[in-house]
């Protein structure tokens, strides 16, 4: 049989009834209709499969498919799956970063990859530091906050005011790999009490003192991708970072950062070629140079040191989501 598609799609249907209308068929029955009101359940007629536009619905009750059969339909609602995003300037994960990555598809079948996300609604137990490693100067740990909704983390040198007092918090079990075909994201809600002290926000290798508790700067030696401020760094601005053992690129001043203000810090390491960053949803750069992406594993990793004497230096996570994925052949690099 022949069928003229000029003709087809330019055939007037009938209006929409409670009574479903055909738009095709075969000579196993109906694979497509319309109307008001869906077929009852227990319908002949319509193929396993078949569509069904309920041209009076709205949102996830437009579209449905018979999971029946040609002898007793059963139509059901085709759901939309809501992004895994907010806005690139509201509150949640932005899209710059996100609308890439099948977070649903990861969360179901870990062989494409794995995510970690925290919103620090549970217990932190400041005793058993809850599986992080702390490294302290004078003193400094983790605490949650009990004055903002949410959830959010503390990470805090408590007091010590002296010149580079602090902490160096990392959770060395939520480890990421980089490696060709492998994609890493990284998003993290946090603000600065005094965005002139000494911060780090994002992966690196296990190292005590990411940020020098002795000189204050960013150890240049380290495999690290992330933002930062550190010992003669522009007030009120974030740097970012990434590196290999050896070899790191430092960009300075890709954002401002005010006191007490939340702001979004993101990045994505496509593979062992390229990292982009990104503050509140916005690319603000990349690092291109090959040498200077890491290729080790590295964890989720925080600092909050004092820059100068009498300061106190906190840092608040509101949260934080990472995600590995690897299309070919799993996200486990």
């Amino acid at each position: 049989m022949t069928i003229n598609y000029a003709t087809l799609q330019n055939t007037v249907f009938p209006a929409s009834t409670s009574t479903p209308q055909t738009l095709r068929k075969n000579v196993d029955g109906i694979l497509e209709s319309f109307g008001t009101q869906i077929p009852i359940d227990g319908s002949a007629g319509y193929l396993p499969g078949c569509i069904f536009i309920k041209t009076s619905g709205s949102g996830d009750n437009v579209l449905y498919t018979n999971e029946g059969s040609a002898t007793s339909a059963d139509f059901n609602s085709i759901k939309s799956v809501s992004n895994a995003y907010g806005t690139a300037s509201g509150v949640g994960p932005s899209p710059g970063i996100w609308e890439e990555v099948p977070i649903l598809d990861i969360m179901l079948n870990p062989q494409l990859g794995f995510i970690y996300f925290n919103d620090f609604l549970g217990q932190i137990d400041i005793t058993t530091t809850d599986g992080w490693t702390l490294t302290q100067k004078a003193a400094g740990g983790i605490t949650g906050v009990t004055t903002e909704q949410g959830g959010v983390l503390l990470v805090d040198s408590q007091g010590n005011g002296a010149t580079h007092d602090g902490i160096n918090a990392q959770l060395i079990n939520c480890m990421f790999l980089p490696a060709d075909g492998v994609k890493i994201y990284f998003e993290a809600r946090v603000k600065m009490n005094d965005a002139t002290d000494e911060y780090f926000v994002g992966l690196s290798a296990v190292n005590t003192d990411i940020i020098e508790q002795t000189g204050g700067t960013l150890d240049s030696t380290n495999v690290a991708c992330g933002f930062f401020h550190h010992t003669g760094g522009t007030d009120d601005k974030i740097s970012a970072v990434s590196g290999d053992a050896g070899s790191q690129e430092q960009d300075a001043d890709v954002a401002d950062n005010a006191d007490g203000v939340y702001i979004k810090l993101g990045f994505i390491i496509d593979g062992l070629t390229r990292v982009d960053y990104f503050v509140n949803g916005v690319n603000v750069g990349n690092c291109i140079d090959t040498a200077d992406i890491p290729d080790a594993v590295m964890c989720l990793s925080f600092v909050a040191q004092v820059a100068v004497n009498d300061a106190d230096a906190e840092l608040s996570v509101d949260w934080v989501r990472i995600a590995q994925y690897k299309v070919t052949d799993g996200g486990r690099a």
